[in-house]
């Protein structure tokens, strides 16, 4: 995916052209790596932005080449992860797949993918495969915003269990990694593994201690904006609220909100997802140009195993992709250990579960990328460039940028704050429908 106007290289020393071009994902590599501390993230828009301090930045360029919207040579970073291209565009390199779930009813509940991930994490602590992991939880002090945090203990770990559907700038903490002794394990979104991974090619200090890379399957992220307008309407003030959960109490799970009354709200799934998250409202551009849908540069990836008419008493599977020989041999620890229960399947199964959103991510980006390059817009350079798909793919394009553009709008957010949510899920499901049939 090539860009209509490159990033100059004159303006390669620092992040900002990145940012003016509205390609910023907000995964905070910029922030993380930089040597003079001189970049923070900012919340603009809705979104975590870098933004450089002027009098600490030296002009090094790294916050530039560790940008995961700069360039991504998909070649060089799976020779530098895995040794190899992948056969398989669609999942990437793997050595084996499976659906499983924690065996700890208590993460079952908690978490957002079986517990996986959480049990995982807290068997490399207990095994001492790592001294901490790099994690994300929502912050006690102003809970509709993340935090991120090196979880050393497990009761650090369950803290940050369960799905964040709201921008996190995971790798602001490569810093704090960096100047912590041990081994670590981070956990993130396809853009945050793009960044640590870039991040590891410039630094061969934060290769070494970074030696797990957890991945979690990804559509998109939705800003800010998004949760506010679920809060709006549900009448519920941004300030009455003490804590908020995305997903609580098992599959598919409800965003539960704590308020100050003491009352407790419970928004189904399925209402807020389908009405306003899935849709596309309130998402930054530069999600819908990732084409990365099951982390593939992660040693081990997790998601929902959506579409495979799992019966209710199997709601709690996940699907698990295992990329690296360190991958396989925790999972086979864990399990071992009767920690996990794990479920031999093929790598089908697991695009069968995702056939929607890798449809989305590997069909229909090019033609997102063409639309906004013929109205002016930069769009990521990627290597080796994408396929074009026509047809159907004009109209998923049009409807993804068309809810990015509108929810863009003051107006049109007033709009969605009291449309009706049955019509509001019948435009997601006629984008759905659209993604089904590629």
């Amino acid at each position: 995916m090539r860009a209509s106007k490159p990033v100059s290289s004159a303006n390669r020393n620092t992040i900002e052209a990145i940012g003016k071009s509205h390609l910023c994902t907000g995964c905070g590599t910029c922030a993380g790596i930089c040597p003079k501390n001189a970049i923070e993230m900012k919340l603009i828009d809705g979104i975590n932005c870098p933004a450089i301090r002027k009098h600490r930045c030296n002009g090094c360029g790294i916050c530039f080449e560790v940008c995961p919207r700069n360039l991504l040579d998909l070649g060089k970073l799976n020779e530098f992860v895995f040794g190899k291209i992948p056969d398989d565009t669609s999942l990437g390199n793997y050595r084996s797949c499976y659906l499983g779930y924690s065996l700890d009813e208590r993460l079952k509940r908690n978490a957002s993918s079986g517990g996986i991930v959480t049990t995982l994490l807290i068997h490399a602590l207990e095994e001492g495969i790592i001294e901490g992991a790099l994690v994300t939880r929502m912050n006690q002090n102003n809970p509709l915003e993340p935090e991120t945090i090196i979880a050393k203990t497990q009761e650090d770990v369950l803290s940050a269990a369960g799905s964040k559907y709201c921008p996190v700038s995971v790798n602001t903490g490569i810093k704090a990694v960096l100047e912590s002794k041990g081994k670590f394990a981070v956990v993130g979104l396809p853009c945050h593994i793009q960044g640590i991974r870039k991040a590891e090619l410039q630094n061969n200090a934060l290769r070494e201690k970074i030696v797990l890379h957890i991945g979690l399957f990804c559509s998109h992220t939705n800003s800010f904006l998004a949760t506010q307008c679920i809060l709006e309407k549900a009448c519920i003030g941004s300030n009455n609220v003490v804590a908020l959960n995305y997903r609580a109490g098992g599959w598919l799970g409800n965003m539960t909100i704590a308020l100050k009354s003491g009352e407790a709200v419970s928004i189904p799934y399925r209402q807020y997802w389908d009405c306003i998250f899935g849709s596309f409202f309130f998402t930054p551009v530069a999600c819908i140009l990732c084409n990365d849908a099951t982390n593939e540069l992660s040693d081990i990836s997790v998601g929902d195993p959506w579409g495979l008419g799992i019966p209710n008493h199997l709601k709690k599977l996940r699907a698990i992709v295992a990329r690296t020989v360190l991958a396989e041999n925790l999972l086979m620890s864990a399990w071992s250990k009767k920690q996990i229960r794990l479920f031999s399947t093929n790598c089908s199964t697991i695009k069968q579960s995702q056939m929607p959103n890798l449809n989305f991510k590997k069909k229909t980006i090019r033609k997102r990328a063409m639309l906004l390059q013929k109205f002016g817009e930069r769009t990521p350079i990627v290597v080796p460039e994408l396929i074009s798909y026509k047809g159907k793919t004009y109209f998923s394009a049009v409807l993804s940028l068309l809810s990015i553009y509108l929810s863009s709008r003051p107006r049109f957010r007033y709009v969605l704050k009291y449309a009706p949510y049955p019509l509001l899920r019948l435009y997601f499901r006629l984008i759905s429908a659209i993604e089904m049939s590629m």
